[in-house]
């Protein structure tokens, strides 16, 4: 509602920010974007939608492609993919207007390009993570280009690119993280790290361990029992799955996520197939209702792009045609 009066080129040719008090608020407020993402996700609107205040009324900052791109983001998790990648998009174009915006521009990019593997061939928007990356780099921004970096290598797996291909980008994006004692990132990489090694066969003695955060990132939490739940889908090893899949559901229901990125598909995806094996053992309908909240989703994102998701779309409506032996679908 705040933007709605305004075009995109009324956004573009919006009017610079003067007062120095303000521009160093939106670097606070830059700064407190993706700590707030991984940290305290509750959070984040407010940030991101007091970027998007402050630059309307008072002129863009160098801060404001950060604050749009944001915006986009959090507009495509509340179900507006298009209007979403529109902010994106302006985000981005903002770059090129505004003097001195280069220093988020990594951050611009990668998480953009989140957005983008919406509407976009997967195989296509993920390389822009790359872009991110050198972007970041050139700016001195160590933590977005080691973002920029783990979106890749998580993408190039779920793009369902050679799996020796996303071993070396894993390889590499873990060591960039050591390098520089990124904990809170190899928290997020490792779990699918470790289930793609897995896949390609790689003793559980040589698998990379995952740091302990002592619970105080959610998301980190997630993303082990996804991983345990995914894996023991993929060996069919049901009893497993069956409880890694409870954990799952029950941390999902606490966690309060307003970003939307390209690893929310697969865990819709596979949940939502874990979801209907479980059903057709169980007849539980809690899990009849879990699955159908995932179909629904993968529906929506089905809508914005027939090229990443059409065939999740299908598989899941043939297992929940299954479940109720409705041959004829």
């Amino acid at each position: 509602a705040i933007l709605e009066p305004y075009t995109d080129e009324n956004l573009l040719s919006h009017k610079p920010m003067e007062d120095r008090q303000l521009i160093m608020a939106m670097k606070f407020l830059a700064t407190l974007e993706m700590l707030t993402q991984l940290a305290r996700p509750a959070l984040q609107p407010i940030v991101t939608i007091k970027m998007v205040q402050l630059s309307i009324k008072y002129g863009m900052s160098p801060m404001s492609p950060l604050g749009f791109t944001y915006y986009g983001m959090l507009l495509a998790r509340l179900g507006n993919v298009g209007e979403g990648c529109r902010y994106v998009r302006i985000g981005r174009k903002l770059l090129d207007n505004i003097a001195c915006s280069k220093e988020v521009a990594g951050e611009v990019i990668s998480v953009g390009a989140q957005v983008l593997c919406f509407v976009e061939p997967i195989q296509c928007a993920n390389e822009a993570h790359l872009e991110g990356h050198a972007a970041a780099m050139l700016s001195g921004d160590v933590s977005s280009a080691i973002m920029s970096r783990l979106a890749y290598s998580v993408g190039s797996y779920w793009a369902a690119t050679k799996l020796s291909v996303v071993r070396k980008n894993f390889e590499q994006s873990r060591s960039f993280m050591e390098k520089h004692s990124h904990l809170m990132w190899l928290a997020q990489q490792v779990p699918i790290e470790r289930t793609m090694l897995t896949l390609m066969g790689v003793d559980e003695k040589h698998l990379p361990c995952i740091p302990d955060l002592g619970g105080t990132v959610p998301h980190a939490s997630l993303l082990v029992d996804f991983q345990n739940l995914y894996k023991s889908f993929m060996f069919r090893e049901y009893e497993q799955m069956k409880a890694s899949a409870e954990k799952y559901f029950r941390i999902k229901g606490h966690v309060n996520s307003w970003s939307l990125m390209y690893i929310h598909t697969a865990q819709e995806f596979h949940s939502g197939l874990t979801a209907y094996w479980v059903f057709r053992e169980t007849n539980d309908p809690e899990w009849s209702e879990r699955a159908s909240q995932a179909k629904f989703a993968i529906k929506k994102w089905a809508n914005c792009s027939e090229w990443n998701f059409s065939s999740k779309l299908k598989l899941l409506e043939a297992e929940e045609a299954f479940c109720y032996d409705d041959n004829d679908n």
